[in-house]
């Protein structure tokens, strides 16, 4: 393969397979059909306005830079104005309005002006109404990341705006994203907006979902990769699409340094160690932090049965479910007592890296679970061929775990 086209190869696999940003295009983005349609017929309702919320890495963010281009592809044209901001700990509530409002303008007096122009400083809900009926088309207004503010009166004054925006009937829709459980954990005094919000909680995606990612994405690559392989990126993944991403990105890499444009096993196997040695440096940082003790022969493994035991839909573990991947992974008959100081110390002083709550456990960045399954594969502590195969066509998320430890014995 010569040179100019081993390097058009490389800027098309990088402007496709995005682990570190969120899609902000429609022709990429895959899944979350059910999701997506639910955030597009809450558009469609006057009043009405959505918030998505779920684990950090399942695609949030991704599902509402594109809502705009999906609406443009199902009305033809759609005449909306639309802004969005990211939240971080230092902004209250006037500083959001400021940042969407300069997005926005009008023509006034034969200028345009930005709506920040518009709204009184130290605005209250009635404030942003009022700037907001300024506008002449329907506006879609993302917040995104709004975990990140604390201050509760910002909170509230958000929930204090939804409500007086539905009950005025503002032809406005806004889309707060954000990392949470619950939206009771997002927004304050959320029971009284049950009327005028749509929860939209954000699973982790199914294999097909994260098949889909691939398959588009090599699509546009022009590249073909072995069916085996294909499977087991989305198998690592654990429903958390930047994962897939990044271990399509450095396999498609890999195969176009040997001149290649199929991706085989070797491809897969030297894009686990990329990622888990350079690409995921603040994972690596932890999981070290974790483990590196004196003595500390079990930390690894018994990390590594965590990431796959069996957990509810919250992520919780408890010990019990930490048994039978620690014999696997180890080839003995450990018991609970073999390992529970470790579990224990892994959600105090190691790190932490898990959080515990009663007697259950839980990663305390879901995004860990797949770093350490990859960790596992690449430094030798399990095999590819222990892991369980995931149904491909299955439309909910499946764990990824190891073969029982009888059958791994037998």
């Amino acid at each position: 393969m010569e040179d100019a086209e081993k390097y058009r190869h490389f800027s098309r696999i990088n402007e496709v397979f995005t682990p570190e940003t969120p899609i902000n295009s429609r022709e990429l983005f895959a899944g979350r059909a059910h999701e997506r349609d639910r955030v597009i017929n809450t558009i469609f309702r006057r009043g009405a306005h959505a918030v998505l919320f779920g684990e950090r890495g399942v695609g949030k963010t991704s599902l509402a830079n594109t809502i705009f281009d999906f609406l443009v592809a199902v009305l033809g044209e759609a005449n909306y104005a639309i802004a969005r901001v990211t939240c971080s700990a230092s902004m209250n509530f006037e500083a959001i309005w400021k940042s969407l409002f300069r997005e926005l303008s009008v023509e006034y007096e034969d200028k345009e002006l930005t709506l920040d122009s518009w709204l009184e400083a130290n605005p209250h809900a009635e404030n942003v109404r009022q700037t907001i009926s300024v506008l002449s088309n329907p506006s879609i207004l993302v917040i995104d990341e709004f975990n990140e503010i604390t201050d509760e009166s910002t909170k509230k004054a958000l929930a204090d705006t939804i409500k007086t925006l539905s009950d005025n009937s503002v032809n406005t829709t806004l889309i707060i994203v954000g990392v949470a459980d619950s939206v009771d954990k997002l927004i304050a005094d959320h029971a009284s907006l049950d009327r005028c919000i749509a929860q939209i909680k954000m699973p982790r995606m199914s294999k097909k979902e994260l098949l889909e990612i691939v398959d588009k994405g090599m699509k546009k690559c022009e590249l073909t990769v072995e069916s085996d392989v294909r499977q087991r990126m989305a198998d690592y993944s654990q429903g958390l699409p930047s994962y897939t991403h990044l271990l399509a990105r450095e396999s498609a890499l890999c195969a176009i340094r040997d001149g290649r444009t199929e991706i085989i096993l070797v491809d897969l196997k030297n894009a686990i160690r990329e990622s888990v040695d350079n690409q995921l440096g603040t994972h690596l940082t932890a999981y070290t932090d974790a483990v590196s003790a004196p003595r500390a022969k079990y930390f690894k493994p018994v990390l590594l049965a965590c990431a796959l035991a069996k957990k509810d839909e919250k992520g919780f573990f408890y010990a019990t479910n930490v048994t039978e991947p620690f014999r696997t992974i180890t080839g003995k008959d450990y018991a609970i007592p073999a390992f529970a100081k470790t579990l224990r110390d892994f959600s105090s002083k190691r790190g932490p890296i898990l959080e515990q709550v009663g007697r259950k456990y839980r990663f305390r960045k879901p995004l860990m679970e797949p770093f350490i399954i990859l960790r596992g594969l690449a430094d030798g502590l399990i095999l590819e061929n222990q892991l369980t195969r995931p149904s491909a066509t299955a439309s909910e998320p499946e764990q990824l775990s190891l073969l029982s430890f009888s059958s791994a014995q037998g």
